[in-house]
């Protein structure tokens, strides 16, 4: 069970209580602690769910159903690459995102 209660920003997983604090800036963004994000697997790109459950407010990863994956797999047409085109699309990949290799 991972809980996010509101009124005191504490983070449950299971029995052990652990305590992390956001604050909400002005254009209503928060940050999400660094032992937060590394316990729960958060990364960049990382959907959340916001869930409100007997007054808690309840956050966790989005995880993807097998259902889900199929059907993401079945609209990308199938397309066999070597291991060389595969890394120079992931170096490409990196510079467009990031600006660098």
């Amino acid at each position: 069970v991972r809980r996010l209660d509101a009124p005191s920003s504490r983070i449950t997983m299971g029995n052990a209580m652990r305590s992390s604090t956001s604050t909400v800036t002005s254009q209503n963004q928060i940050s999400i602690p660094a032992d937060v994000r590394r316990r729960f697997g958060i990364v960049p790109g990382t959907e959340l769910v916001w869930e409100e459950k007997d007054g808690a407010l309840i956050v966790h990863p989005k995880r993807y159903a097998l259902d889900d994956l199929r059907a993401f797999c079945a609209e990308r047409p199938v397309q066999k690459l070597s291991l060389a085109e595969i890394r120079r699309a992931r170096d490409r990949a990196v510079v467009a995102r990031h600006g660098r290799r």
